[in-house]
């Protein structure tokens, strides 16, 4: 049974092209799910940045911000399921096993919040330190994935560091896991990923000795 795929969306692609670039990007990975068992993590994209907004005004703790951001990841969620054809929304629960069926022919687009505010601090710090980045990362683990693909919306550097990934990502990466940074706004990258496992994009090595990175093209 094939491992699963976990590709993070970031919520800052909304703001591309009236939604229509993520509407490019949820046709791709419709189609690959017919190939593939794609489990989706949210980002929190506007609705996150809202929190982050109150957040300061009215100097809301990082817990409660951070309680408040899973949800936002969760309302990013059901807009994904509206940009991703045949998509369905799974939620996590603190009780549930971590499995999934080779059967799966259709994206899975994950509700996170319950289950990662189930988590002891110790586990996830709960501030502004982990974002859906570390989420992603954490679940990639948790799902015995075999990739992780974070979509960005931008080039990143090959450095892999603050502020292109929160504080808490390289803490929270399984050391035997491959991953990849994608620039969101050539979804086709994504569909060379994983047809050829080769694209333009950041790709960090497992762990084996430290943090080796390379850059492939």
């Amino acid at each position: 049974m094939p491992a699963p795929v976990i590709i993070k969306v970031g919520g800052s692609l909304i703001y591309h092209e009236g939604g229509q670039t993520l509407r490019r990007l949820g046709s791709i990975i419709q189609r690959l799910s017919l190939k593939y068992p794609l489990f989706i993590i949210p980002g929190g994209g506007p609705f996150a940045d809202c929190i982050r907004q109150y957040g300061e005004q009215l100097k809301l703790s990082e817990q409660t911000s951070h309680f408040m951001a899973l949800l936002a990841m969760d309302q990013f969620a059901f807009l994904l399921r509206e940009l991703i054809p045949g998509s369905r929304l799974l939620e996590l629960s603190s009780s549930q096993s971590f499995c999934y069926s080779a059967l799966i022919t259709e994206p899975q687009i994950l509700l996170c919040s319950r289950y990662i505010s189930s988590l002891s601090p110790r586990e996830l710090p709960q501030s502004w330190a982990v974002t859906s980045d570390s989420i992603a990362a954490y679940l990639a683990n948790r799902l015995g994935a075999s990739l992780l693909i974070l979509v960005k919306s931008k080039d990143i550097d090959p450095e892999v560091k603050e502020p292109d990934v929160d504080a808490y990502f390289q803490a929270s990466l399984s050391p035997d896991l491959p991953v990849w940074f994608l620039n969101g706004l050539y979804p086709e990258r994504l569909a060379q990923l994983l047809e050829t496992g080769r694209t333009q994009g950041v790709r960090l090595l497992p762990k084996l000795t430290g943090p080796p990175k390379n850059r492939e093209l």
